[in-house]
């Protein structure tokens, strides 16, 4: 056995281990009877609102393919909006499966390179943006969140209960206005992301090599703010889709759940856990999703069903790369031996 084989394995078998000690705990805890009703109860689901579900979380992904297709257009390289697409479910597929050949992030760099080897940096550079763009988006939804939730306090009954999620909401606001302070500062002034500041940033340790990708990125689109600004603002409503299509989960269920401006934060937070090295990103969207929940004040295991449901509508979008893997196999090989 290889060492990427034996690596993959353990990656399965973390998120395989986190989701089996979730079910163990919900099945066996005090909260079992709870659960165990969700799944003898299905006649109660909304299954309009959980197919709706499906629908806003297509909408959400089909976004990001958007977002990327005109980071890479500002690039003065020629590229169709079918190519985000088929990309951008190729990759989403391996998130969860290893293709053997690259992985997402990777197929999209080549295939960009390929076409045009003199923008190899800047190609990399829109994949480095379009995931930055993506977290930032993400602090400035929870701080949506705080500002709402202290809007709604005297109508919304809050409690001790939904404290946690304020915190993570207030902390996100805090740091959505610095780090757009410091995005400002870096656009506005060209010696921080020159090619000497990414020099001396690469020989940080750990962090170095990020960091200067970051800044080069940075460099590449600083003539273009407006752009980047509509991008981020396509980012906020990607975010609040995935938040929609969590909580229209939560509704078709038919299960006591949050409110929709706490799935502002639980969604998102979650989403991040989720982006941890595991296959999609499994096992850490559960734990984080259902640890949310409870500190909302929901019965332990409902947070975790909701989360597995949602498991399931990430795979049907998963298939959909599948799709386009199989018309593109020999293709995606090329690009591996580029």
């Amino acid at each position: 056995m290889n060492r990427k084989f034996l690596f993959t394995i353990a990656k399965y078998s973390v998120s395989i281990s986190i989701i089996g000690f979730l079910l163990y705990r919900a099945t066996t805890g005090e909260n079992s009877e709870n659960f165990h009703k969700i799944w003898t109860q299905r006649s109660q689901w909304n299954t309009m609102m959980m197919l709706f579900s499906l629908i806003i979380a297509l909408g959400g992904l089909s976004l990001t393919f958007v977002r990327w297709f005109f980071l890479v257009r500002a690039l003065d390289i020629p590229f169709k909006l079918r190519d985000s697409f088929r990309l951008g479910f190729i990759g989403y597929f391996s998130n969860f499966l290893s293709l053997g050949v690259l992985g997402g992030d990777a197929i999209k760099a080549v295939f960009i390179s390929r076409e045009r080897p003199e923008k190899k940096p800047e190609a990399v550079s829109s994949i480095v943006l379009d995931r930055i763009m993506g977290l930032y988006a993400l602090t400035i939804v929870c701080a949506i969140a705080a500002v709402a939730g202290t809007a709604g306090d005297s109508s919304s009954g809050s409690s001790a209960a939904t404290a946690a999620l304020k915190t993570i909401a207030d902390i996100s606001l805090v740091t959505a206005i610095s780090a757009g302070l410091v995005a400002i500062a870096l656009v506005l002034v060209p010696a921080l992301t020159g090619e000497a500041m990414q020099r001396s940033i690469s020989r940080l340790p750990v962090a170095g090599a990020i960091l200067q990708k970051l800044l080069r990125a940075v460099n590449i689109y600083r003539g273009r703010p407006l752009m980047l600004l509509s991008l981020t603002g396509l980012t906020i409503v990607i975010h609040c889709l995935f938040a929609a299509s969590v909580f229209a989960m939560a509704v078709g269920l038919n299960i006591t759940h949050p409110d929709f401006v706490q799935h502002l934060v639980i969604s998102p937070v979650s989403n991040l856990a989720g982006s941890i090295p595991l296959p999609g990103g499994m096992g850490g969207f559960e734990w984080m999703f259902e640890m949310l929940y409870v500190r909302a004040g929901i019965p332990a295991g409902y947070g975790l069903a909701i989360a597995l449901c949602f498991r399931i509508v990430t795979i049907l979008l998963a298939m959909i790369g599948v799709v386009y893997y199989l018309r593109s196999k020999r293709e995606l090989e090329n690009l591996g031996d580029s």
